[in-house]
């Protein structure tokens, strides 16, 4: 049965009620029912009514007068079934045994009347059995009244075949038309129309043969047949009362059976959409969307389960890949070029690695495979095809775009038994590949293990140190060559030992940094400069004196998008600061860090890019960047005295800046011929060593004083130191 045709039969048996001739229980299509309602049943579970409740399970309406009809209807044609061959096997009983009791001519026509209504009773219902939806048009109900008003006359004249010239054997013909009333009441029960087309002819024509026999007994007989008729009528319609009944509890049967299996297929529907969903769900969770390769937590969760079964006669190795030089190519190509060629770099690992593993990405330009059951020997194997296959350009448009990777390689269980050791030290063996060259593949060893633990301790040292206030915030005074003048100071993070030694800060930043501690190490300065900082603004600084922050190297583009600048300096006066920042910190966000320092600017802060001449997009941070002054890097100053490239070079970038009129300050002057060399050179503002080292606030407060009073001496002396121009 397709979806049209049971739409069809369900709609037919809801508004008529079934009909089939085969069908007496009235059994519903399911099936047919499903199909029609499922979809809407379904929709019903998630919203309900306006009140919220479910219109399918509420009771089912009261049954329809003309669904009754139909279904009784159906009933008396199933009870007619055996109608036809029982009424003429009765005549052909009765002519044979009893011939010579009846009235021949009389005999013919009853059994030809008998016979012409057997033939209608078979038409009706085989037309019946012909409609292809079970249905019963009105001209066939009407066929259907004329057979049973022919076999009413069939029994109707049982008694008028005798002639009427004897009592007895009329008596006995007069039971036929009695006992099929009875019957037939049964047969047609609910159907009155049909029983009054098989009564009014049965006893009128009976009762009335009776009374046209001018036999005294036989017309009295005629007014017991007109009574019985009468009483047949009553029983009929307690007999039809009760059937109707039947036939409307069974309606309700079938609809709340009907409406139990369509909402159970309804939440059958809706249990496969929601085991479809999970299953989307679950697949989404574990997999990027980008690569279509397992995300970090499929990747761990497999690592997991595969590391239960892994062992020294089955070990398993870890592929710990990063793309060289990522970040440049993004920048180059923009994101969406970026994710083609991730994309495209994804593909090439996950078929280089084929059936012998899983490849996953961890996230960024990092990717993960497993090798179960693979040693070291088969995993170095591996890690060479990806290296191969990645090392080949990727096409990005038109442009072929170079490419590359390194491997970090760890085997369980030698070089750990879970998998945060496993990835631990394949990103540790990694780096060792990098720091090698890169495009290239390493495999975890012993001394990568001594240099973890070692990190490890030292990072752990570091944060043991912040939490308890170790980490101390130390000022670097800044001079003004020309006038000898405090100009300002720069804030230094320095780690105070239990035995007193001092730290400085290039001796833990990088361990700060691959421990993510840079943002707490700048709070903790900051937080304990704060306070120190507005003291001496309250006390009195020389004027012109700023204090100098940096903004942390490692800056990405999130930093600036939600920049705590704000915050860290909340309490101070933009007007008494300086922000240091250095290229790596801007480039990731470029827009972003510029609306930051714009707006700190706007406030009377002043912002100076650091290590200038280190990085190669110095040049074009002068022109993007809103800046106030420009520091030359201490790599160049420690080399100005001894090689005269390096002072041509320190002289170009002084004029560069000076043309664009920004101020020129320079760090890490250590000795006095520097200091000679760039004032020479032009460049008057210095800190460094040479002056004064960074110094704890109580010194600093003292050093401030010092020279301030010693300015004020030459100034009572008339003393002046007048500097121009230097060449």
């Amino acid at each position: 049965m397709d979806v049209a045709e049971g739409v069809r039969s369900w709609w037919t048996r809801r508004v008529h009620g079934p009909t089939h001739l085969d069908a007496p229980e009235y059994a519903p299509d399911l099936e047919a029912l499903s199909l029609a309602r499922a979809s809407s049943a379904a929709t019903d579970l998630d919203a309900g009514d306006a009140d919220g409740s479910d219109a399918s399970a509420s009771d089912p309406a009261e049954a329809p007068d003309d669904v009754i009809s139909d279904r009784v209807l159906s009933t008396v044609i199933t009870n007619m079934l055996p109608a036809p061959a029982l009424v003429t096997g009765f005549t052909v009983i009765v002519l044979v045994v009893l011939r010579d009791d009846l009235d021949p001519r009389r005999a013919a026509w009853w059994s030809a009347i008998s016979f012409v209504a057997s033939a209608m009773t078979v038409l009706a219902i085989w037309l019946h059995q012909r409609q292809p939806d079970g249905t019963v048009p009105p001209w066939q109900v009407w066929n259907l009244r004329l057979a049973i008003g022919l076999l009413g006359l069939t029994f109707g004249l049982a008694p008028w075949v005798t002639g009427g010239d004897s009592v007895e054997p009329t008596l006995m013909f007069t039971l036929f038309p009695a006992v099929a009333g009875a019957v037939v009441a049964i047969v047609t029960a609910g159907r009155r129309d049909l029983y009054l087309w098989f009564l009014i002819p049965t006893m009128s024509v009976s009762a009335g043969s009776l009374a046209l026999s001018g036999v005294d007994r036989l017309q009295a007989l005629s007014l017991v047949v007109v009574f019985y008729a009468f009483a047949l009528l009553v029983i009929h319609q307690l007999v039809s009362a009760s059937v109707t009944r039947a036939i409307r509890l069974q309606w309700h049967s079938d609809e709340l059976l009907a409406r139990q299996h369509v909402d159970r297929t309804a939440l059958q529907v809706k249990n496969h959409q929601l085991e479809d969903v999970n299953q989307r769900l679950h697949h989404q969770a574990r997999h990027d969307p980008l690569t279509g390769l397992l995300n970090r937590r499929g990747t761990i969760e497999e690592l997991e389960q595969l590391l239960e079964l892994a062992g020294p006669s089955q070990p398993l190795s870890v592929l710990f890949c990063d793309l060289d030089l990522f970040r440049q190519i993004n920048q180059t190509l923009g994101h969406r070029g970026g994710d083609e060629f991730l994309t495209a770099v994804a593909d090439r690992i996950e078929r280089s690695v084929g059936s012998a593993g899983i490849a996953g990405r961890l996230g960024g330009d990092e990717f993960v495979i497993i090798l179960p059951s693979v040693d070291p020997g088969g995993a170095i194997a591996v890690a060479n095809r990806v290296v191969v296959s990645v090392a080949q350009p990727v096409l990005i448009g038109e442009r072929a775009v170079p490419s590359s990777v390194s491997v970090g390689i760890a085997t369980a269980p030698n070089h750990g038994k879970t998998s945060s050791d496993l990835l631990r030290n394949a990103n540790a063996a990694l780096y060792r590949a990098k720091a090698a060259g890169r495009n290239r593949v390493e495999i975890f060893d012993g001394t990568m293990q001594r240099q973890i633990d070692v990190r490890v301790a030292s990072e752990e040292k570091l944060r043991r140190a912040l939490d308890r206030g170790d980490i101390l915030p130390f000022f670097q005074p800044e001079i003004d060559a020309a006038t000898g003048n405090v100009v300002g100071a720069e804030l230094l993070a320095r780690w105070v030992h239990d035995d007193g030694t001092v730290s400085p800060a290039m001796d833990f930043l990088d361990t700060a940094a691959n421990a993510g501690l840079l943002d707490r190490i700048t709070e903790a300065v900051l937080a304990g400069a704060r306070s120190q900082m507005r003291r001496l603004v309250l006390l009195g600084l020389p004027d012109g004196f700023r204090f100098r922050i940096n903004v942390a190297p490692d800056g990405n583009d999130r930093n600036w998008r939600h920049s705590r600048l704000d915050e860290l300096i909340d309490g101070l006066d933009p007007a008494m600061l300086t922000i240091d920042i250095h290229e790596s910190s801007v480039a990731s966000d470029m827009k972003g860090a510029s609306d930051v320092l714009r707006s700190f600017r706007a406030r009377g802060g002043r912002v100076c890019l650091d290590d200038f001449a280190r990085g190669v997009s110095s040049l074009s941070l002068l022109r993007q960047l809103s800046l106030d002054e420009v520091r030359i890097d201490r790599l160049a100053i420690d080399t100005i005295t001894a090689h005269p490239h390096d002072r041509i070079i320190v002289r170009s970038v002084i004029a560069l800046v000076r043309e664009l009129r920004l101020a020129i300050t320079a760090d890490g002057v250590e000795t006095g011929p520097q200091a000679d060399a760039l004032i020479a050179l032009g460049c008057v503002r210095h800190q460094g060593n040479f002056y004064a080292p960074a110094l704890p606030i109580d010194e600093f407060e003292q050093f401030v004083l010092e020279r301030m009073a010693e300015t004020y001496q030459r100034e009572a002396r008339g003393v002046n130191w007048p500097v121009d121009e230097f060449g």
